[in-house]
Formats: structure tokens, C-alpha cells, sequence
């Protein structure tokens, strides 16, 4: 014999029965959507209890849940998407921001389990011929990259890291060149020659091609391996020599990428158009649950916008920043950098950050978590990546692939950016350019001060960048 069906105070009655811990109006919204058939999925009440009764155990607050607490309120992925999708719903005061890593971790577990993808043969781009592969007398001049070297009244030092790498890279690209002539049927011996320079040239151009620009540089590096090993006669460095200059000339007069990009940026955008979509990632970041990956990126985008305009930093420097090291935030609240440039080693400092770069810095850190705890969530990130909030960071470009994806220039673009705006508005202000940029000396940036007059102070570029954030607000 069947029941008679339960009445709508009795089945409330009964799913806040299993919700004991809990609190009452969370639980009555719950049973109010299981009732009326509002509330997809199973599992939510359990979910919720477990959490709220960890908690209970623990004696924290749902404002103070921990890593923890999420983690033993589902012990699968089901239940734990289940329990997020019901604090965001019925309980949004909960941060989710500290299950991040949890969802992350559940979002990785069902890759590696139903998404594995049969490994596909690798194809090598290497073009280049290693120099194991280089002729004799190639091979035994390359010890000299990391040697004083002197040559005539000329005194080659040892190379950095970065530098030896292409170098290296030019010279296998030569060696490639030979072995390219050869399959067409032109023999060249191993010597630096006339025969050879010609035959990179097209190989560059033709096969490859690459911009003349490239190119030169291609030239440049051989040449400089060359001299050091003491494999140039007369002629064929007048010939490699020749065809560089030839190149440069030919670059020199082709419109500079650089200048068409911006070209195209400003006929759309200025700079305050990167801040006010620093803004309305922040805010786009608010419309997504605190532990997903978009929340994360939304906000890290707004990071990455004001702080390439507010600190004209390169993308490399951006993407190392740590916190509590090259960025802090001290004891009133303000964001400061003060890093040691890796392209230059050059110490750079520009005092406090915008404020408004400051709100955005504290949301990213932050997550949804509650203001008041700013200051435990920077002590606990001590050390971690910026940008990730992980002791592992992003790659170097990863800058440019955000800006890109919004407005189609590079990070380092912004760089020439902010210099056209202190130039249109002080031009007296080369001197804060300098600093700002980061350029250890005035010769390095010939480029940027064409209309500078050399006689300004930081306080310039304070004023004229002020009017951009003015905008923003």
C-alpha cells in the first residue's frame, strides 16, 4: 500500500532535518529549490553539510574556511562541483577563491583519466646544424664565445648566456646554408668565403625567409664568431661585411613594424583604453565563481594591463615579478617595485604604484576572499610568482599573448607608448623616460627622445600620467 505523498512542510521539514549544521536561511533556500524543482544535480544538502560541519569541528567561520574544509566536504569531483555550485548560489558571502587549487586538481585528475590523447611523433623545426656537426675549424673556435678574446686593437668578451645561444644559433644556420648549396649541386668548402656569404644570403632570404632585418643580424653574429676564431681573410669579410650593410640599408627603409603597429593601435585606442579594460576584466572576474580558472585570468588581465602602463616595465621583468621581492606592499597599503632589471642589471625604482594599479594588485591576491585578510594572503604568497600566485610562473611572453588578444600590439610597445604620451605632454621630461623605462644610460634610448630636451625630472611623468588615470576613474 503506498503513502499518501508528503505535504511541502513536511518535505522542507525533512531536508532541513539533514542539514542540521547548516545555517537556517542557507537551508531553507536549498529545500525551497529542491522542492520546486529549481536545483539541478544531487548531492548539494550532503555537500553542504559536510562543509558547514567541518567547519562547526574546526571552530572557523564560513568567512575563514580553509583549503581544508572544502577539501573534506567532497571526496569526489562530482561532489565537489556539486558544493560549489551551491555556495555560489545560496551562500555567495562563502570565498571560493581557496578551493581554487582543489577544482584545479579535480580538473587535472579528469584529463589524466578520460582525455589522455595517443602521443603523436614529434617533428624537430631545428634548422640550424649543430656544432657537432660544423666543419673542424668551426668547432674549435667555439670555446673562444667564453673567452677574452683580442684581436688587433679589438677585445672580444666572453658572451652571455642569451648571446652565445644565438650566436650559436647564426653560425649553425650558416653551416645549414652549406649543406642547403650542396643539394642544388654548389660545392662550398668549410672557410669563411665570398662563395659562402652568398650562399647564406639566399639561403636566409630565399629558403627561409626571413626579413633583411633578420638577416643582418644573421651576418652580424657570423662575423663576430669569425673574427674571434681567426677564420676571416680580407675578402671574405669585405664580403660578409658588404652584404650586412646592404641589408640594414634595405631595412633601414622598409617601414618599421614598430611604427605601423602603433600606428594602427592609435587610430583606435591610447593608453587609457588599456587601463579601462584593466578595469573591466577586474569587474568581469566578479561574474565568475572565485575558484575558476576564468575568474583567475580575468583578474590576472587586469593586473598585467596597469601594470604594463603604470610601470612601463619589459614583459620579461613582469612575468618574474614575486611577491614580497621585486613587488611588495608595505605597511600603508601601497604596491611598490623595486627589482633589479634582467636585461640591464640596472636597479629600477619609481616609487609607490597608482592606487589604482594598488585595488587591482589586492583583488588578484585576494581571489573573492574578504578585504580584511589582505595582508595574511600577502604573507602567505611571500616569495610566489605574481602573476600565478604559485612558486612557478608563466613564460616570458606571457604579457604580450594578454595584450594581444585585446588590442594586437606587444608589451613592449606600451614601453614606446608611454614615451610618445611624456613627449606630447612634457617634452622637457626625457630624463623621466629614462628612469621609467628602466635605460641605464641617455644613449640607449636615442629612439624615444627625438623631441626631448634633456632637462626633467620625474615629476613629469607623475603629472602627465595622472590625467590617464583621471580617465579611468
Amino acid at each position: 500500500m503506498s503513502h499518501p505523498p508528503y505535504c511541502r512542510a513536511e518535505r522542507e521539514a525533512r531536508l532541513l532535518a539533514r542539514m542540521p549544521s547548516v545555517p537556517r536561511p542557507v537551508a531553507g533556500a536549498v529545500a525551497a529549490a529542491v522542492i520546486d524543482g529549481t536545483l539541478q544535480g544531487r548531492g548539494v544538502p550532503a555537500a553542504l553539510e559536510r562543509f558547514h560541519a567541518a567547519l562547526a569541528t574546526a571552530g572557523r567561520t564560513p568567512m575563514t574556511a580553509t583549503t581544508e574544509d572544502f577539501a573534506a566536504a567532497a571526496s569526489s569531483r562530482t561532489g565537489h562541483r556539486a558544493l560549489m555550485a551551491a555556495l555560489a548560489r545560496f551562500d555567495p558571502s562563502v570565498p571560493l577563491a581557496l578551493a581554487r587549487e582543489l577544482t584545479r586538481d579535480w580538473d587535472r585528475w579528469l584529463n589524466a583519466r578520460y582525455n589522455v590523447k595517443p602521443r603523436q611523433p614529434r617533428r624537430s623545426n631545428r634548422i640550424a646544424t649543430l656544432p657537432e656537426d660544423w666543419p673542424k675549424a668551426w668547432q674549435d673556435a667555439l670555446p673562444l664565445l667564453d673567452r677574452t678574446v683580442r684581436r688587433g686593437e679589438t677585445v672580444y668578451r666572453p658572451l652571455k648566456e642569451k648571446t652565445r645561444d644565438s650566436v650559436i644559433a647564426a653560425v649553425g644556420t650558416c653551416a645549414a646554408s652549406r649543406a642547403w648549396a650542396t643539394e642544388r649541386g654548389i660545392e662550398v668548402g668549410a672557410a669563411f668565403s665570398e662563395d659562402l656569404a652568398e650562399v647564406l644570403l639566399r639561403f636566409t632570404l630565399v629558403e627561409r625567409g626571413v626579413s633583411p632585418r633578420s638577416a643582418a643580424d644573421y651576418f652580424e653574429r657570423v662575423e663576430g664568431f669569425a673574427y674571434r676564431g681567426r677564420l676571416f681573410d680580407r675578402p671574405a669579410a669585405e664580403a660578409f661585411a658588404a652584404i650586412r650593410g646592404q641589408l640594414r640599408a634595405e631595412a633601414a627603409e622598409a617601414t618599421p613594424g614598430k611604427r605601423a603597429k602603433i600606428r594602427t593601435f592609435a587610430k583606435n585606442f591610447d593608453l587609457a583604453d588599456i587601463l579601462h579594460a584593466a578595469v573591466r576584466h577586474a569587474e568581469a572576474a566578479l561574474e565568475w565563481r572565485g575558484d575558476s580558472a576564468q575568474a583567475e585570468r580575468q583578474r590576472r588581465k587586469a593586473v598585467v594591463f596597469a601594470l604594463l602602463v603604470n610601470g612601463s616595465d619589459r614583459q620579461g621583468d613582469l612575468s618574474r615579478f614575486r611577491v614580497g621581492r621585486e613587488i611588495r606592499r608595505n605597511s600603508e597599503g601601497d604596491w611598490e617595485l623595486d627589482f633589479r632589471q634582467a636585461k640591464t642589471r640596472r636597479k629600477k625604482e619609481i616609487g609607490p604604484l597608482w592606487p589604482f594599479t594598488g585595488r587591482l594588485l589586492d583583488a588578484h591576491v585576494l581571489g573573492d576572499r574578504p578585504a580584511w585578510q589582505i595582508a595574511d594572503r600577502v604573507a602567505e604568497l611571500d616569495g610566489m610568482n605574481l602573476l600565478s600566485l604559485s612558486p612557478e610562473g608563466f613564460d616570458t611572453y606571457h604579457p604580450t599573448a594578454l595584450l594581444k588578444e585585446e588590442f594586437g600590439i606587444s608589451g613592449h610597445l606600451v614601453r614606446t607608448l608611454v614615451t610618445n604620451l611624456l613627449r606630447t605632454e612634457e617634452p622637457d621630461a626625457a630624463w623621466a623616460a629614462q628612469a621609467l623605462l628602466g635605460h641605464s644610460h641617455r644613449f640607449s634610448q636615442r629612439a624615444y627622445q627625438t623631441d626631448f630636451r634633456v632637462s626633467a625630472s620625474v615629476k613629469a611623468w607623475q603629472a602627465s600620467i595622472e590625467k590617464i588615470e583621471r580617465r579611468v576613474s
